[in-house]
């Protein structure tokens, strides 16, 4: 056991400790002792992410943006269920931009999306086609076999979060809840044309306004997919207002398709909403809500309300809806060249397979773009089991918003944790991924690295487990370095480009012994958008390398030297476990 100065550490990691301050006094003797010496090296701040300065002065296209999409899933795409946890869980994590799919309090498969192009989740007729065709036909079967393997049958539990977190100084200003009308639908939050179960938009509103800004004060970024009729669009406003109209902003007297984006320092606590735009010449009416249930406005005035329908068929959004989404309002995209492509507060949404299309014909031209525009990017539809993009591309393209499935932790979420840890969910891009100077695009500076990591010992693995595991270490290099700067075409996470492993200890309390990985001249190396990642693996027989704890760092906020670095669990919460290291990264002049 370590002395009363420091906490409890394992024999092996105590024996390393020892020996690493015994060869410094040797070779610098001082008066600090081994216990002051402990107290520092396991202090946490010792292995925590270097510190970067949030500066908020900069307009809010200058920004990366912790995204999730289909936020309101507890698993898979198919049949897990809707849930307010999930909420809950992104947003306590500094998740910035959420994703709300919203139907009529009726069928979903009797509404339409608002946009032309099926929206965001590329539900065009094909890919709905696509996705029913998965639920009928083999439902069942996917269930069954996702059950044999352990993986993606079962919906995850999320944490809840804090239950009684609240918006602080703003608590007075929380609204009432909204007097319900007796016997009318409210719009619901789902995944159409799945078997997913649903939830109330009315639920959503309510746990945004509580948890948005519980852990950052950065603007908070709703996006919505809407596939209502009018009258449920109505209803969509009235809970907006009435459960976010502190935090909503106002369109302001002066504002015009010609009004810059604002500055992040002058929308906190703000929530912005995405939702798409319809210019007043082309908006569906300003509908006035009839204090009826859709069913009997159907009943009533079947042919006005069969219209309205199909206006929303062709992607009408009224008025009152539209006007929420002041500066952040999404377009429909057909090319970098459309008129709304030059409107400082449009945003348009693109699937990773339209990326990677637009990527080939246009690759420049994409770049340049989100020097000053913003731009979503989120997984394929085919992504049933929630699996994710590589977000690293795409930021590396300038996009602001990479949308992933938080729903389970990989490789995409652990680059995602490292990009935004300690800032608030937003951070200031590359200097040259953004536009400084009018009409001068500028320059991406690069640089060669070298790596070392030595591997002492670890502690604490795997304490749930009746079984001792097979532990092994796995180092990774996320540098995009041999891509080209370009978008994966199959848009497989393969993980790192530069990979490396320990050799195996059959121990909860490894020792590594000193088992050294090294990685020299590591070109092309943008280092705000480059990640150390490192996982501690079980080498089981049955469940070949199973992830038992991790942590990853940007390569520009890495803690070098000495570290006790605590791990992560599967399930992205502090695992109680840690990996003693001795590391060097080190830029080339």
């Amino acid at each position: 056991m370590a002395p009363e100065a420091g906490p409890p550490c394992s024999d092996a990691v105590l024996k390393h400790l020892k020996a690493k301050f015994e060869a410094q006094q040797k070779a610098s003797p001082s008066r600090e002792t081994f216990e002051k010496f402990l107290k520092k090296v396991t202090a946490p701040e010792t292995s925590a992410a270097l510190p970067i300065k949030v500066d908020a002065s900069h307009p809010i296209s200058h920004y990366y943006i912790s995204s999730s999409h289909n936020t309101y899933l507890t698993g898979n795409q198919l049949w897990s269920k809707a849930s307010i946890d999930p909420y809950k869980d992104v947003l306590t994590r500094g998740c910035r931009c959420i994703e709300v799919d919203v139907w009529d309090g009726g069928s979903p498969s009797n509404s339409s999306s608002d946009n032309e192009d099926g929206g965001e989740h590329g539900n065009s007729s094909s890919d709905v086609n696509k996705l029913a065709g998965l639920v009928k036909k083999g439902l069942t079967r996917l269930r069954s076999s996702s059950s044999a393997s352990g993986s993606g049958s079962k919906d995850i539990v999320l944490p809840a979060g804090n239950a009684d977190a609240k918006n602080g100084e703003n608590d007075n200003l929380r609204p009432a809840p909204w007097r319900t009308q007796s016997g009318r639908e409210e719009p619901r939050v789902l995944h159409g044309y799945t078997a997913t179960k649903e939830i109330q938009f009315r639920k959503v509103c309510e746990v945004v306004r509580d948890y948005a800004f519980v852990n950052s004060e950065l603007p908070l970024i709703v996006s919505l997919e809407v596939h209502c009729c009018h009258d449920q669009q109505a209803i969509m406003v009235e809970l907006m207002n009435d459960y976010w109209s502190p935090f909503l902003i106002p369109v302001p007297k002066d504002f015009s398709d010609e009004t810059p984006l604002p500055s992040l320092a002058s929308l906190k606590k703000k929530i912005l909403v995405k939702v798409k735009f319809s210019p007043a010449k082309k908006s569906a009416h300003n509908h006035t809500l009839t204090r009826k249930s859709s069913k009997e406005s159907v009943d009533k005035d079947s042919e006005d309300d069969e219209g309205q329908i199909e206006a929303t068929k062709k992607g009408k959004i009224i008025d009152t809806l539209s006007k929420l989404g002041t500066y952040v309002r999404a377009c429909h995209f057909d090319s970098l060249d459309q008129p709304e492509a030059k409107i400082p507060t449009h945003v348009f949404a693109l699937s990773e397979k339209k990326l990677v299309s637009l990527q080939e014909q246009n690759k420049n031209g994409l770049w340049k773009h989100n020097l000053s525009y913003l731009m979503r990017a989120y997984p394929k539809g085919t992504r049933v089991r929630s699996s994710n993009l590589d977000p690293a591309p795409f930021w590396r393209q300038g996009i602001q918003m990479v949308a992933l499935n938080w729903q389970q932790i990989n490789a995409a979420m652990m680059m995602n944790s490292a990009m935004f840890a300690d800032t608030g969910g937003w951070v200031l891009k590359p200097e040259g991924y953004r536009m400084t100077k009018k009409n001068e695009p500028p320059e991406i500076k690069r640089y060669t690295y070298d790596f070392s990591m030595q591997m002492l010992a670890a502690q604490k693995l795997d304490q749930e487990a009746k079984s001792t595991p097979n532990v092994f270490i796995k180092c990774e290099l996320h540098v995009g370095s041999n891509d080209g700067g370009s978008i994966p075409k199959d848009g497989k996470n393969k993980g790192g480009e530069w990979k490396r492993s320990s050799a195996v200890r059959h121990s909860k309390d490894p020792d590594f012994a000193g088992d050294t990985v090294e990685f020299s001249g590591i070109t092309g190396v943008v280092p705000e958008l480059s990640f150390v990642r490192v996982k501690v693996m079980d080498d089981d027989a049955f469940q070949k390398d199973r992830l038992i704890g991790w942590t990853c760092f940007r390569f520009d906020r890495f803690p070098q030297g000495l570290q006790l670095l605590p791990l992560n669990g599967p399930d992205s919460k502090p695992s109680g476990s840690s990996l003693l290291v001795d590391s060097r990264l080190a830029q080339r002049e």
